[in-house]
C-alpha cells in the first residue's frame, strides 16, 4: 500500500471506530462512513459532479463543502477505480522503479501520479496512477490516507472466491462502459485485463477470446459474472450457450454485511474494500 502510516490517537470512541472510504472514478465522486455502532453502519454518498470542470475542481469543492468530508475519521481509505494499472510479480517488484514501468505501459500519462499496492497473498504487486491533483488534494485534507487501486480489492477478494470446487474461474467484472476479466486456477490469478465495452456483444467476444486464449474448458470450468451494471444479467444469459457453469453472482449472497450495503447502495469495488479490509 502507498501509505501504511497509523492515525493518531483519540479519546473519542466513535472517532475510533468510524472510517471515510472515498471512491474516485472518472465519472464522479463518492464517500462512504461505516460506523460498525451503528444499526445502519454504511451511509453512502454519491456526489452530483459539475461536468464543465475538472475532477480535481471537483473534489476540491467537495473537501470544502461536504459535511461528510471534514469529520474525523480513525481510517480513509481511497479507491482508485480506472484501468491504469499494470501488474507485477513480488519477486520482481522493487517500488524504486514504479514510475519507469507505469510509464512504459501508458506513456501518454504525463500529469498522473503513480502509486502501488503490494498483495502479498497473491505474489504480485499492482501498479496504478491516477490524476496527481486529485492526489495532492486528497493527501492535504487525508494525510494518513492509504491509497489502493480498484483492482487490489476485487483481487484479493475474487481470489478467495476461486478457492471453492475445482477447475479455472474466470470473473467479468462488468462496469461503467468497462469490463475487467479476472482468471483464476485455486486462488493462483493467470490473467487480468480490462477492456471497452458498450454493450454485451463486446462483453461476450472478450470473455470468448481470453477464454479459448487461456485454453479454458467449456464444461469445466466456470464464469462468473460481477458488478453494477444492468446488462450483466443478460450477459450471463448469452454466455450459458457457450459454458456450461455461468453464475451471475448476487451481491445478496456474496458479502458478509451484504444487507446493509445493499440498503446503502454501495458500488461493486467499494464493497470489496471494505469487506476485505486491506
Amino acid at each position: 500500500m502507498i501509505q501504511a502510516t497509523t492515525m493518531q490517537e483519540t479519546g473519542n470512541n466513535q472517532i475510533q471506530n468510524k472510517s471515510l472510504s472515498i471512491r474516485i472514478c472518472a465519472g464522479g465522486l463518492s464517500f462512504c462512513v461505516y460506523t460498525p455502532t451503528d444499526k445502519s453502519p454504511y451511509k453512502y454518498v454519491e456526489y452530483r459532479i459539475k461536468p464543465t470542470i475538472s475532477l480535481a475542481a471537483n473534489l476540491k469543492e467537495a473537501l470544502q463543502n461536504e459535511d461528510i468530508l471534514k469529520a474525523p475519521y480513525k481510517r480513509v481509505n481511497i479507491l482508485i477505480t480506472n484501468t491504469h494499472f499494470t501488474v507485477v510479480p513480488t519477486m520482481a517488484f522493487n517500488s524504486d522503479n514504479i514510475e519507469d514501468i507505469y510509464k512504459y505501459n501508458f506513456p501518454k500519462d504525463k500529469a498522473n501520479h503513480v502509486s502501488f499496492n503490494v498483495l502479498r497473498r497473491s505474489g504480485i504487486a499492482i501498479i496504478f496512477g491516477f490524476d496527481k491533483n486529485v492526489y495532492q488534494l486528497l493527501l492535504d485534507d487525508f494525510p494518513n490516507a492509504r491509497f489502493y487501486a480498484s483492482a487490489s480489492t476485487l483481487i484479493e477478494y475474487l481470489s478467495e472466491k476461486s478457492l471453492s470446487g475445482k477447475g479455472k474461474k474466470m470473473f467479468a467484472y462488468v462496469h461503467e462502459n468497462e469490463m475487467t476479466l479476472f482468471c483464476f486456477n485455486q486462488g493462483r490469478m493467470i490473467f487480468i485485463n480490462s477492456f471497452e465495452s458498450k454493450n454485451t456483444e463486446d462483453n461476450q467476444y472478450y470473455i470468448l477470446n481470453v477464454w479459448k486464449n487461456l485454453g479454458m474448458d467449456q464444461l469445466e470450468d466456470k464464469l462468473c459474472i460481477v458488478g453494477d451494471c444492468d446488462n450483466r444479467y443478460e450477459l450471463a444469459d448469452k454466455m450459458s450457450m457457450f459454458v456450461k457453469d455461468v453464475t451471475l453472482m448476487d451481491r445478496e449472497n456474496d458479502y458478509k454485511y451484504t444487507k446493509a450495503m445493499k440498503t446503502a447502495m454501495i458500488p461493486y469495488d467499494l464493497q470489496t474494500l471494505l469487506v476485505c479490509g486491506l
